[in-house]
């Protein structure tokens, strides 16, 4: 990089009436694959990269940008000549009344999914991209950055019926407001967990029983669920002031059930709900819990209890904050509910392929949006750790309490 500075700086007039005044303080030159960053005394920063063919003028319009604090508008001015400002986030006041100005028109913003992909399909007559304008986050956020895209399930992914096909398009959303991940696609997943998911993921009751085999004589150190189990239990001695034993509680989306199973084994009295008929009878005879065949956003007389555990569950539901609203109608006076949830801020770094991305996830949280999630439910959020269990996930574990 070289830099011939202008000393002193020359000035000149710019603007509609000349009343602008610009004072040019050098020139950069860059060779081929260098870079330079500008920034704003508040933080704000863009990029400027040579390349052999030219240059990158700015980093990504809906990505890097948007996390650096601004935000690119396409601008006409008289004369028909278009230009790209970067605007700083909480200077659009002061943005319109340049414009106002300068007789300039805003012909759109260029930082949302939206409204990029609504220029690729006004110039090409197709959108690569899925109308983020119709998505909203739980914090009701309704600007995105994708993270993602998707067109072909990743490796790992399990196979469904409805995700097996020719025309596989999902992308990841993150909400810029409060870090909130949503998967976004077109895909029925409306029959998943009434038969799809143990067909797809176990098989039958023999592949459920293996499995709950395997994951129960796994040791201390290389278990996630003796993790959990541990946890509720600590948190419960806590909470209740007493060793836990004999105090209730109902296992929200049970799956193979061997978070109840362990947690009988250390004294609750458990009940495990699946809306698969199959995991129930394997709960009863495998796991030895009672359990009941329900979907647990119209199942009624469910009593209450003084635990209600949500592991690895809301994730899975397109409404995460009636889901966790509902446990408050089953939860004694001075009890608590908690919740297990992908971690999406930590996994990203990851990349596409981590687990907490794959189809049969709706959500992928982040510790705002988990607090918010707690907050819509009615509920307050009295503990919360991030951590990577020993099978790799990055989990947020969450106790909560009615607010």
């Amino acid at each position: 990089m070289k830099f011939f500075p202008n000393d002193p700086p020359r000035e000149f007039k710019v603007g509609r009436d000349g009343h602008i005044t610009l004072r040019d303080c050098g020139r950069i030159e860059l060779s081929p694959d260098e870079q330079i960053t500008l920034v704003t005394q508040a933080g704000g920063q863009f990029d400027v990269a040579r390349k052999e063919f030219g240059f990158y003028a700015t980093p990504s319009l809906n990505g890097r940008l948007v996390r650096f604090g601004l935000r690119p508008a396409l601008v006409k001015s008289p004369g028909d000549l278009f230009f790209i400002l970067l605007v700083e986030k909480g200077s659009e006041k002061l943005f319109k009344e340049y414009m106002a100005d300068e007789k300039q028109v805003l012909i759109c913003w260029l930082d949302t999914v939206a409204s990029l992909g609504a220029v690729e399909k006004a110039l090409t007559g197709r959108a690569d991209e899925f109308d983020s304008t119709a998505v909203r986050c739980i914090c009701g956020g309704r600007r995105f950055q994708t993270t993602f895209k998707y067109s072909t399930p990743p490796a790992g992914e399990v196979r469904f019926k409805f995700s097996d096909t020719k025309d596989y398009r999902r992308s990841i959303f993150t909400c810029t407001t409060c870090g909130h991940m949503l998967s976004v696609h077109e895909m029925d997943m409306s029959s998943l967990y009434s038969g799809q998911y143990v067909d797809s993921t176990y098989g039958d009751a023999a592949g459920l029983k293996q499995n709950f085999e395997r994951i129960m004589s796994l040791p201390e150190g290389k278990s996630d669920n003796l993790g959990r189990v541990d946890a509720v239990c600590d948190f419960a001695e806590r909470n209740f002031g007493r060793w836990p034993a004999g105090l209730t509680l109902l296992d929200i989306g049970s799956g193979l059930c061997v978070f109840a199973a362990a947690m009988k084994a250390r004294g609750f009295d458990c009940t495990a709900l699946d809306p698969d008929a199959r995991a129930v009878e394997h709960a009863q005879k495998t796991a030895g819990v009672r359990a009941v065949c329900k979907d647990f956003l119209t199942a009624s007389d469910m009593g209450q209890y003084d635990i209600v555990t949500f592991n690895k569950v809301i994730e899975h539901v397109r409404d995460p904050v009636t889901m966790l609203a509902r446990s408050r109608r089953h939860l004694k006076t001075g009890g608590f509910v908690y919740v297990e949830l992908p971690d999406g801020e930590a996994a990203a770094a990851g990349g596409p392929g981590r687990e907490e991305f794959f189809i049969d996830h709706w959500h992928a949280f982040s510790t705002a949006s988990t607090a918010i999630l707690a907050a819509k439910a009615g509920l307050r959020i009295v503990s919360l750790t991030r951590l990577r269990e020993p099978s790799t996930k990055y989990t947020i574990r969450a106790f909560l309490v009615p607010a």
